[in-house]
């Protein structure tokens, strides 16, 4: 073969230059939209699912996260039936924007998907006791109402022992205690971010992992129920491939690393 007939082939072959942004979107809404057209067929429409997903997945690779893209990266998963990622996706979402209901109505509906075992509460997620019209505050929205709540404060009660009105000093003390209150709720926030950043999310990867009581697996189960994909945990340590987690009911134990995701960055 000569060497202008191996060039001609090596460039045939040769992968594609890289899609901007905008056309590797549009790709991924296309593949998306065909997905969801042979959606009754869900042979045929899994592998548009699939590829919104890689093209989803490699704008996020690039910097484009935001909740809007989470979410479609999590219901092309899900629509794939990737379970796992798309929970996972759904989370990465929530981190951004907590008070998003599209978000959360879509980690419910996924939830529903997952096998847990029938009896018991092993591996389910906790209950969710927050009040529906209880917002939940970023640490910089917090941030600026205890300033602003501690300046008033300042304002007021200065005002109060130039004038001595009561009404001063009511008003002042309100905007004292939401100042406390504003900075007791930071500090909460900063400890529970803390902890996600030292035990982060997982999601089991697969259906039937047994938790054992160390990292290998001559060691005895913990519990004889396996674990299926889509369930949640933290990580709590790592060690010569097997990974220690946390269920939300508090149970511990050890599995393989490669049977679950790790929403690291």
């Amino acid at each position: 073969m000569s060497c202008v007939t191996l060039l001609i082939v090596l460039l045939l072959h040769a992968e594609p230059a890289t899609l901007p942004d905008r056309e590797l979107l549009e790709r991924a809404q296309s593949e998306f939209q065909e997905g969801v057209r042979l959606r009754q067929a869900a042979d045929r429409a899994r592998p548009h699912f699939r590829s919104a997903a890689g093209d989803f997945e490699e704008l996020r690779r690039r910097g484009a996260g935001n909740a809007l893209l989470y979410r479609n990266l999590g219901n092309a998963y899900l629509l794939a039936d990737d379970l796992p990622q798309a929970i996972l996706s759904y989370h990465r979402g929530l981190r951004l924007m907590p008070n998003d209901h599209l978000l959360r109505e879509s980690l419910a509906d996924a939830r529903e998907r997952v096998v847990y075992p029938a009896s018991g509460t092993l591996g389910r997620p906790p209950n969710e006791t927050r009040p529906p019209w209880l917002p939940r505050l970023r640490a910089e929205w917090l941030v600026i109402v205890a300033i602003v709540c501690y300046v008033l404060a300042c304002l007021r009660l200065t005002r109060w022992l130039m004038l001595r009105r009561g009404g001063l000093l009511v008003s002042g003390l309100l905007a004292l205690l939401l100042a406390v209150l504003g900075a007791g709720w930071l500090f909460i926030l900063t400890r529970e971010k803390q902890d996600e950043n030292a035990h982060p999310l997982v999601v089991i990867a697969r259906d039937g992992v047994l938790l054992r009581r160390g990292d290998g697996a001559a060691f005895p189960t913990r519990y004889d129920t396996p674990l299926n994909r889509g369930i949640e945990a933290r990580r709590l340590f790592e060690r010569g491939g097997w990974m220690q987690i946390e269920l939300s009911g508090g149970e511990v134990g050890w599995l393989p690393r490669e049977a679950v995701l790790v929403d690291a960055p």
